[in-house]
């Protein structure tokens, strides 16, 4: 996946369909994520060389209801 700049403040929990975060984060506006497939984690660049990682739910298809 290629970086993505959230252009507005948000609670995300789920990216692109399919990748179900084990708990919903917030993103301010001009912050950039991406998902490492290496790791299996979405990675989030907060600024001042901080970047933070959150992981992937195991089991998301209750989500899907």
């Amino acid at each position: 996946m290629n970086r993505v700049t959230a252009d507005r403040p948000m609670l995300v929990n789920v990216v692109n369909h399919w990748f179900y975060l084990q708990e919903p984060i917030f993103l301010n506006a001009g912050q950039t994520y991406w998902i490492d497939d290496e790791t299996n984690e979405l990675c989030v660049d907060r600024g001042g060389d901080r970047v933070t990682r959150h992981g992937r739910a195991r089991h998301a298809a209750w989500m899907c209801r």
